[in-house]
């Protein structure tokens, strides 16, 4: 494979990074609902990230499509660095942090998060020939979410600690050891060593490009406004780009905003189930990455998703009628093996039917109307009957009327998309 070093570095620094970005993205809303009890003050910090992503969305996709990718992976790298290991370093200094520092992290790193996954897809797809995109895509599937998952997860169960023994699967199990909770700002601790980590691995890839990229020097409005014009000249792919994304968006609210309530105010159970939760949803990822495409294949990539998202809608209603902890498990699993093949097939469908001049561009329309749509959605589950009692419920099934609806409008539009013609 061309560039077989190149990508291989590039799959390692995803890794790693995702280390970092799981323990900020996953760890801090637990700190916030589990550690200091204010879910609703973590819902307004939320809001406000997600209002300022909008703006941030379109100008990182100029980004992305203006300069070297290489570079842009070093510098969001860089900025995480800096901004996770002086607050680090001042929680250790003061031995506590304020609540505003812990809001920083996850804002900063929400932020890189946004940027970070569409440069990589970008430069995944530079720099991969055409027939490895499926194998490629899985492979940055596989680790990202792992990784991602599984960090975030370690890092709410140290919060937390261990007692000599927890939760899985419905059972008790004993540990011959005990974890003491973890402060928050010794948690950021992992988080600095895996910026710096991989930083030192993106500086050592070297590749060379095997599709044609022309650089758009045009100002800021005219090198957004290509990015409109190809989607206008192809409907299909605006709806297909939009539809598909519809299931990660209920990922990311509910892994980073609704679990934490659902695990505590619906099940009653702690920090160790929303963790565990977590993992059964990285298992779920990791299986899915490596059976999704044989399964469906590149040429079926459209009615894989609509059945996957389907799938996924029907776990999170299973949710709602349930408060087995067995159960959460199982629906995380199979959530995360639904998102993990959805993400696959999709990015594999974009890779061969977008330019690689303009997938940046692209790329930042879905993202900012996903932003548009997750704005409402956090500030829409902030509202306190979200709060009451075991109402969360009701958050958990808007959550699955988006699957539903994901489903439908692809199916709607099926023939078109399958018709669609290759234009990378």
């Amino acid at each position: 494979m061309q560039n077989s070093r190149a990508i291989f570095l590039l799959l390692l620094a995803n890794s790693v990074s995702g280390v970092a970005q799981g323990i900020a993205m996953l760890a801090v809303p637990w700190y916030f609902t589990g550690v200091i009890q204010s879910e609703g003050l973590f819902g307004k910090v939320y809001l406000w990230v997600t209002a300022i992503s909008l703006f941030w969305g379109l100008y990182a996709g100029t980004i992305i499509d203006r300069y070297d990718r290489k570079k842009i992976f070093l510098g969001i790298n860089l900025a995480g660095l800096t901004v996770i290991s002086t607050i680090t370093a001042i929680g250790f200094y003061q031995q506590s942090l304020h609540w505003f520092f812990v809001a920083v992290v996850f804002g900063s790193t929400a932020f890189i998060y946004n940027i970070h996954f569409p440069n990589l897809y970008a430069f995944a797809q530079e720099i991969t020939d055409k027939k490895q995109y499926a194998k490629v895509t899985s492979l940055l599937e596989i680790q990202g979410q792992l990784t991602f998952t599984i960090a975030g997860g370690i890092a709410a169960i140290l919060l937390n600690g261990i007692d000599g023994q927890f939760e899985f699967i419905g059972h008790q199990i004993q540990l011959p050891f005990v974890v003491q909770p973890w402060k928050i700002y010794e948690i950021f601790s992992l988080g600095t060593v895996a910026y710096l980590i991989t930083f030192l691995l993106i500086y050592r890839i070297q590749s060379m490009p095997v599709v044609d990229r022309k650089i758009d020097t045009g100002s800021l409005l005219e090198r957004m406004n290509v990015g409109f014009d190809f989607l206008r000249k192809y409907p299909p792919i605006f709806h297909f780009g939009n539809a598909s994304l519809l299931l990660f968006l209920t990922i990311l609210i509910f892994g980073t905003y609704v679990a934490t309530m659902y695990v505590k105010s619906f099940l009653g159970a702690a920090g160790d189930v929303y963790a565990i939760g977590d993992m059964t949803f990285s298992i779920g990822a990791l299986i899915a990455g490596f059976v999704s495409t044989r399964i469906f294949g590149e040429r079926k990539a459209v009615q894989g998703i609509i059945i996957l998202s389907a799938l996924a809608g029907v776990m999170y209603l299973v949710m709602i009628g349930s408060k087995s902890i067995y159960v959460f498990f199982l629906a995380n699993f199979i959530i995360g093996a639904c998102n993990a093949a959805v993400r696959i097939q999709r990015v594999t469908y974009m890779f061969h039917h977008i330019p690689n001049k303009v997938i940046g561009r692209t790329g930042s329309i879905f993202f900012v109307i996903n932003v548009v749509l997750r704005f409402g959605l956090i500030g829409l589950f902030t509202i306190p009957f979200f709060h009451e009692a075991e109402n969360i419920v009701y958050a958990v099934a808007i959550l699955a009327g988006i699957c539903f609806a994901a489903a439908v409008i692809l199916a709607a539009n099926y023939k078109r998309l399958t018709q669609v013609k290759t234009v990378v």
